[in-house]
């Protein structure tokens, strides 16, 4: 694995790359055998002065993570005590790639629930402080591991929501463009993940103002409509009444985005059929959330 020197970082970043999908191939076709060899490596490396060789210690941890699971099992206790520390390590490269690392073992951490408070509970402290990291990639590796971190948690972190959506609202004031995707998926799998639990007065209104504000700032033909519109389905689904005060806009917006796709139609001319299918998965999610008389109460003003 090259790293640091003078190597073109395109090229180093390719070498990274390939050699770091190269362990993750032979963790998988050998298992806990290449185990013996490995780990005094890894422990050399995980614990080396130089960061640069421990950033990389930690990033073949994530990458055998699937391929080693069961022969690491008896290891992860102490490595995930270990990677949370490396959370506030100050090189941010550390900090980026331990939160992909962490990601990778998510699924144990969530299910370990004799010892949640060990592990689940400060692996979501830190990695929210990392959402509102001042490094961008930071913030794209937290959000991301976060949002892993939801699917795998679901209902466990439903006391914990009003800590996650305040810090998730504070990082729309900070993330712009591609991170603000991630931030996008991270609200909506955090939807998909609790469901109706979100469904609380307080909750909604900590998030619903500013994805309304971006929802009112992004034009029709804007691409970034179609990661909020997602967010937003997802979000109507566990709302379910709760989106009721929002309905009536989001609704004839979708209509609207529809009615555009059907119209630009010409010999010159093909629609973007992505913002319909959007528009139309945004819908569902308010059939699905609203129910069918709620729904059409609010439908109406639009058919009548």
């Amino acid at each position: 694995m090259i790293l640091g020197g003078n190597v073109d970082q395109a090229t180093e970043w390719n070498l990274r790359k390939c050699s770091a999908a190269a362990v993750d191939v032979l963790s998988n076709v050998f298992r806990e055998g290449i185990l013996p060899i490995l780990l005094p490596i890894l422990r050399e490396m995980l614990f080396h002065t130089n960061w640069q060789i421990k950033e990389s210690g930690i990033l073949v941890l994530g990458a055998i993570a699937e391929g080693c699971s069961y022969g690491l099992a008896p290891h992860l206790p102490d490595l995930v005590d270990y990677l949370i520390k490396c959370l506030s390590d100050k090189k941010p490269l550390v900090r980026s790639i331990t939160c992909w690392t962490l990601s990778r073992y998510s699924s144990w951490i969530a299910h370990n629930e004799v010892q949640q408070n060990r592990f689940l509970v400060p692996l979501m402290s830190e990695l929210l402080k990392k959402i509102l990291d001042a490094n961008k990639k930071v913030q794209e590796a937290a959000c991301s591991a976060f949002a892993t971190l939801e699917e795998e948690a679901c209902i466990q972190m439903v006391p914990y929501l009003n800590q996650i959506l305040e810090t998730l609202v504070h990082a729309f004031r900070k993330y712009q463009a591609k991170n603000l995707l991630i931030l996008y998926d991270a609200i909506g799998t955090l939807a998909d993940s609790v469901g109706s639990h979100l469904n609380r007065p307080d909750y909604i209104q900590l998030l619903m103002p500013p994805l309304i504000e971006r929802w009112n700032l992004l034009r029709n033909d804007d691409k970034d409509l179609f990661p909020l519109l997602e967010c937003l389905s997802s979000i109507a689904t566990a709302l379910q009444t709760g989106f009721l005060p929002y309905c009536e806009p989001v609704f004839g917006r979708c209509i609207l985005l529809v009615q555009q796709t059907l119209e630009v139609n010409g010999p010159d001319t093909s629609p973007d059929k992505d913002f319909m299918i959007v528009a139309l998965d945004l819908l569902s999610g308010l059939t699905e959330g609203l129910g069918k008389e709620n729904f059409s109460l609010n439908a109406s003003s639009y058919t009548d």
